[in-house]
């Protein structure tokens, strides 16, 4: 079984995930409750885009080995491909709740609020992302965003004028900045 189990994680960590879910199965069938198995099955039904089924194997990894990592950050993750906006803003802040800033955890969040049109909450979540350098680019248009339609336009502005410091040609914040002086009124050329 540990041989299995080897070749198991060898296929997992070159990301063949289908081939080390095959695998796992076969540990599964000699020790049901193995933790590695179970994680490596929920994980290849996930990239199979077999997001119900792989939820019952987070939901059994969970069960037997409840400090596991990201167990609700996957669970979260096959609820919101399904479109079930609360189990998987739940499952989000439940990994939230296991580590306050763990990036990817933020981001979800943050992106499921922002596709759900909860502009208050999305932000909330992506300054949190935002400020740990985490999916910086995805974070900072749905964050810029998230902010214009909250009212917050001095956020939005300094959000973008940090942006272009670090990225000085990047024509979709040059063209959002000039939008947004466009919609105060101001019309005087600008400089970082």
């Amino acid at each position: 079984m540990k041989k299995l189990l080897a070749k198991a994680t060898a296929l997992y960590k070159k990301e063949r995930y289908q081939a080390a879910m095959t695998i796992a199965k076969k540990v599964l069938a000699i020790e049901q409750n193995n933790d590695a198995a179970l994680f490596y099955v929920a994980h290849g039904l996930y990239y199979a885009g077999q997001f119900r089924r792989s939820i019952q194997y987070w939901k059994r990894l969970a069960r037997i080995n409840p400090s596991e990592p990201v167990i609700h950050l996957n669970m979260g993750a096959c609820y919101d491909d399904l479109g079930e906006f609360a189990l998987a803003s739940e499952n989000y802040k439940r990994e939230l709740e296991l580590n306050p800033v763990y990036g990817v955890a933020l981001y979800n969040l943050g992106a499921l609020y922002y596709k759900a049109h909860r502009y208050k909450l999305a932000a909330h979540y992506l300054e949190r992302c935002y400020s740990q350098k985490h999916e910086v680019r995805a974070c900072v248009s749905r964050l810029a965003h998230a902010y214009f339609k909250t009212g917050q336009l001095e956020k939005e502005q300094m959000l973008y004028e940090e942006w272009l410091l670090a990225n000085p040609n990047d024509t979709w914040a040059l063209n959002n900045l000039g939008s947004h002086f466009l919609g105060q009124g101001k019309y005087q050329p600008f400089s970082l």
